[in-house]
């Protein structure tokens, strides 16, 4: 488990779904996992922008909802409480009866993973939070031009402050190693008010 990536949700602010939802899109907390053909393991777990009229987009409150997809049986769906007195108690007494039956001592012995990789490829949404100055948005996309990163669409709403102005860049799939090295040099710029931050566009 200490291989996983894990991100914050601190980072995340109202705006980020005022933004979010102009690309109909919400933000959701989600765990992701795939095993790829070729062996390769990929885990990670953060928030992510979801279609809002997704199943995803549409699960609130305590409901969590897990989607496995197979390469032969497609994508299956399961959904059901997450949180709260009586689902939590009823997780308690499941583990206690599985230790009762000894079935995690029977249990097979599970494959050996050597490595876990975060580096899932996506689109994304990257937020910049600017003191507001000409030449901003050349800066910005000439950062990613130099990783081979396009841009699909920039995002910018009015009546927000010139000293913290907040857009957004809409990314077309990267790996999310090359946009770390992106926003790496793009952070050093002067114009940053906060690290943008950058989300992976699930859908």
């Amino acid at each position: 488990m200490k291989d996983i990536a894990t991100q914050s949700i601190r980072a995340i602010d109202f705006v980020d779904f005022h933004y979010a939802k102009e690309i109909d899109c919400t933000i959701r907390q989600i765990a992701r996992a795939a095993i790829e053909a070729d062996g390769r393991v990929f885990a990670v777990v953060g928030p992510a922008l979801v279609p809002i009229h997704s199943s995803f987009g549409q699960t609130g409150g305590s409901q969590n909802i897990v989607m496995v997809r197979g390469v032969f049986g497609g994508e299956t769906w399961f959904s059901g409480s997450g949180a709260g007195g009586s689902p939590t108690a009823v997780a308690v007494v499941s583990d206690l009866l599985s230790i009762d039956r000894q079935t995690l001592r029977d249990a097979p012995a599970s494959t050996s993973v050597s490595e876990v990789s975060n580096d899932f490829v996506a689109p994304h949404y990257v937020r910049f939070m600017v003191a507001d100055r000409p030449g901003i948005l050349a800066e910005v996309c000439a950062g990613f031009a130099r990783h081979g990163i396009n841009i699909e669409a920039v995002v910018q709403l009015p009546r927000y402050r010139k000293d913290r102005l907040p857009f957004v860049a809409t990314l077309e799939a990267c790996a999310a190693s090359v946009l770390g090295r992106a926003l790496a040099e793009i952070t050093t710029l002067d114009f940053h008010v906060e690290p943008p931050l950058a989300l992976p566009i699930l859908t």
